[in-house]
């Protein structure tokens, strides 16, 4: 090429660098025009709907959806926030605060197997820290002989604890004991000498078959034990009669543990060392708990309990003597019982109950649901104990309704409406499973209340504070769990045919915390869902369907793909705006997985035009809404560019997606807005701006999209947010291609 040809090239170049991305969208004239088209056929479906009888909606309008998204970093706060809400709350197929002996009875080719090592774990507790019950010497010297011994006991008497200890006793000397379990499911006739280990020991705990203990099978065994030189011992409860004459023989009775105390002291002495157990001990009111829990008779279960929660106020630094006495009071009903009665008012116990659905708010938030709670329940005439008399003075009652609650306040910090923050204290219950425990107890004993507490619930669902929507959505699915017709209908769908898309995100994550409480309503969850979805159904039900992708999360980030996929073609706005929102959120999830984008980059370039609309406002608002801050770093990033900063593939895909959204003239300011924001977030941090400049050169695989890309970077040099050094970086990098 001449001199003056390329002299000629690079005043083009510069031409088009200069020039705005209107220019270019003039030559796109025909494209804009087909999209107006799309636009007004979708009025006309919308019309065609009116005569039908469904509220008709105007077309999806792209610039509507991305300017109705909240502060950046909005959707993963209120991510944290249900994630905090849901810690507070265990399965309710869960027995709360009974310890859990779990073991995989497996085999070769995934067959049910018929014994289990036992854990190191179990071996370790009985060898360090178990108390011996009142006769257990003589117990062990009686029964060395035999190969096979019952244990009775009473329930809670720590039998499966003496079994594995009695096993250990009768294998001293052997090259340290192997301790397996006989799967409590089969019977005892069924054991074969191939499932015995030379010298093992076998714990049968609590057989499941009534005939599961029979002459035959107790002789069979006792044959191949003694080939093996292993021995069995089989627990039982004492309220279950051994009618076998073999059986009867066998059994003998636990006695009673001396002082409960000791177990505590040494499971504490297991778990963290003799040294801070000592400390721990010491702390003050613990002795005293600890005596008034276990130095009368009792169940020795009861003080593997007691050492468990003490544990954990230790591990979590809280109070020890406060945080366990209040999780050891909600322990069971009759305590829970004895607990809420014994708050002395309906203001604390509605105070309670606020604190169960809104555990992490501001006190003065939960304190004031808690008033509008009493004025629900409250009949017309005024409960007695909530009247003042005539000028009788005030009392303060924040100190108080915190002891008798075993809660506290914390300091910790507020969102406010436009992205800042406040300090704020918070209030918590000490126990952090108590949330589930108090609203479970009122929700389970209070029939007459339970209807208010739903209005009450759906009050909580329209706060305008969305932190609150949210452990609202959250306390509701944990009721829906265990009345999920009645909740459903009364609270989550009617919140699901609101107009405002904040009540639908409460409807959504309501199901997600249903199905999390008890998974075998995912089933009808489901079906719930697809019913929404009917192209039939109002637009605010398929935009409630399309925002509760996780009830499909379970089934792997592909199938909750595969349904945002099917509400992406719907054309109607909310629907839109739904699985733009939804699509961020999964991508938070998955956060480094490479589906989304890839099925962002399939819907955008794919037939229907609906999915092409969809997918570039799904990529803008996760763009514009997804931050990620590393350990250590006082910065933040645009969450996707750190995403392609870290993963060649990703930028690949990140850098595609930026290209098309570029290009698309009908969304161009706010694709702009979307890049000078990260070149904001970028300009101060040298890393992160090297790595938009990377995107940069990485999307600007054609002349059109590094004219619009140089145009970008030279105005992010302008104004009174102005990011000179992004836009240094950038162009530096565009012109050195």
């Amino acid at each position: 090429m001449s001199e003056p040809d390329k002299a000629a090239e690079r005043e083009k170049d510069k031409a088009e660098a200069e020039a705005p991305p209107e220019a270019e969208d003039a030559k796109n004239g025909e494209r804009a025009k087909n999209g107006e088209r799309a636009k007004n056929g979708e009025r006309a479906k919308n019309g065609e709907r009116a005569k039908n009888g469904e509220r008709a909606e105007e077309a999806p309008s792209r610039t509507d959806v991305l300017n109705e998204q909240g502060q950046r970093g909005a959707i993963q706060e209120r991510m944290g926030t249900e994630r905090d809400a849901l810690s507070g709350y265990v399965r309710a197929e869960r027995y709360v605060g009974r310890d859990q002996h779990n073991h995989y009875y497996g085999a070769p080719g995934g067959q049910r197997g018929r014994v289990a090592p036992l854990r190191p774990r179990d071996v370790q507790e009985v060898e360090q820290a178990f108390v011996d019950p009142e006769d257990f010497g003589e117990l062990c010297r009686r029964v060395r002989d035999r190969r096979i011994v019952i244990l009775q006991g009473d329930r809670e008497s720590g039998r499966f604890a003496a079994a594995r200890r009695l096993l250990c006793v009768l294998g001293e000397g052997d090259p340290g004991p192997r301790l397996f379990g006989v799967d409590p499911a089969i019977g005892l006739d069924e054991l074969t000498g191939e499932d015995l280990a030379e010298g093992g020991g076998y714990v049968y705990r609590d057989p499941v078959q009534p005939d599961a203990l029979t002459t035959f099978g107790l002789d069979k065994a006792a044959g191949l034990l003694e080939a093996a030189k292993a021995r069995l011992v089989i627990t039982v409860d004492t309220a279950r009669p051994l009618t076998d004459p073999r059986a009867a023989e066998l059994a003998s009775r636990l006695g009673r543990v001396p002082d409960r105390r000791d177990i505590a002291r040494g499971l504490l002495a297991l778990e963290l060392g003799a040294a801070k157990a000592a400390v721990l001990l010491a702390e003050p009111g613990v002795p005293e708990l600890l005596d008034g829990q276990l130095a009368q008779d009792g169940p020795p279960r009861h003080a593997r309990n007691v050492a468990l929660e003490f544990l954990h106020a230790y591990r979590q630094a809280l109070p020890l003597a406060r945080t366990a006495e209040q999780a050891l009071r909600l322990r069971d009903d009759e305590q829970r019982a004895d607990w809420f009665a014994g708050l002395d008012s309906l203001s604390l116990q509605c105070m309670a109950v606020s604190t169960a659905v809104l555990n992490g708010e501001p006190y003065e938030t939960v304190a004031l649901a808690a008033m509008k709670l009493k004025d629900v329940l409250e009949p017309d005439v005024p409960h007695a104990d909530s009247l003042r008399g005539l000028d009788e003075p005030l009392r303060p009652t924040k100190r108080a309704w915190l002891s008798g609650l075993g809660a506290r306040t914390v300091p910790s910090t507020v969102r406010l409406r436009y992205g800042s923050t406040a300090p704020a204290e918070v209030i918590r219950y000490l126990d952090p499973y108590a949330q589930g425990k108090v609203l479970g107890y009122f929700w389970s004993e209070f029939d007459e209340q339970r209807p208010r507490l739903l209005d009450w619930l759906r009050w909580c669902a329209e706060h305008p504070l969305e932190s609150v929507r949210t452990r609202t959505a959250v306390a509701t699915g944990f009721l829906a769990a265990r009345g999920f017709d009645l909740v459903r209908a009364l609270v989550i769908e009617p919140m699901a045919r609101e107009q405002d898309r904040r009540y639908r995100t409460v409807a959504a994550a309501a199901l997600h915390a249903t199905v999390t409480q008890r998974p075998a309503l995912r089933e009808p969850v489901r079906d719930l869902l697809r019913g929404w979805s009917a192209p039939g159904e109002p637009a605010q039900l398929r935009a409630a369907a399309a925002r509760a992708w996780r009830v499909e999360y379970e089934s792997g980030v592909s199938a909750a793909l595969d349904r945002l996929e099917e509400h992406a073609s719907d054309p109607v706005v909310s629907v839109v705006a739904a699985v733009s929102e939804s699509v961020t959120e999964l991508w938070e999830t998955d956060w480094d997985g490479g589906q989304v984008p890839e099925r962002l980059l399939s819907w955008i370039r794919g037939a229907d035009e609906n999915r092409r609309i969809t997918g570039r406002v799904a990529f803008l608002v996760a763009a514009g809404q997804l931050v990620r801050r590393m350990p250590g770093d006082d910065f933040d990033w645009p969450g996707l560019l750190h995403i392609a900063a870290t993963d060649a593939t990703r930028m690949r895909d990140i850098a595609t997606l930026w290209r098309e959204v570029l290009n698309d003239p009908l969304i161009s300011k706010n694709v702009h807005e979307a890049l000078s924001e990260w070149a904001r977030t970028a300009d101060e941090v040298p890393v992160v701006r090297h790595s938009l400049a990377r995107l940069a050169v990485a999307a600007a695989t054609d002349r059109t999209t590094a004219g619009r890309l140089r145009y970008a970077a030279r105005r992010w040099a302008e104004g009174d947010r102005a990011a000179p050094a992004s836009s240094a970086d950038v162009l530096t990098a565009l012109n050195g291609r």
